[in-house]
């Protein structure tokens, strides 16, 4: 197992960016606010590149959990 909390808390608040600048986006499409559109597009593909960096796993990963196996 991977033992990444803060990763994996990172990746969950990057889900909440994600779906504010779709709230975002969404807003400036209905009153025709095109500088949030752009700015809430560009939230969501942070928000979605930050969660999917979190959540890959790294070697220092896989190395830390080799490790643990021989310990045991």
């Amino acid at each position: 197992m991977v033992y990444g909390e803060f990763r994996i808390l990172v990746a969950a608040l990057a889900v909440f960016v994600a779906l504010a600048g779709l709230a975002a986006a969404i807003h400036g499409l209905l009153f025709d606010r095109h500088d949030f559109v752009v700015y809430g597009m560009a939230t969501v593909g942070g928000g979605i590149a930050v969660f999917v960096a979190m959540l890959t796993v790294h070697p220092k990963d896989l190395e830390i959990e080799h490790r643990q196996h021989r310990e045991s």
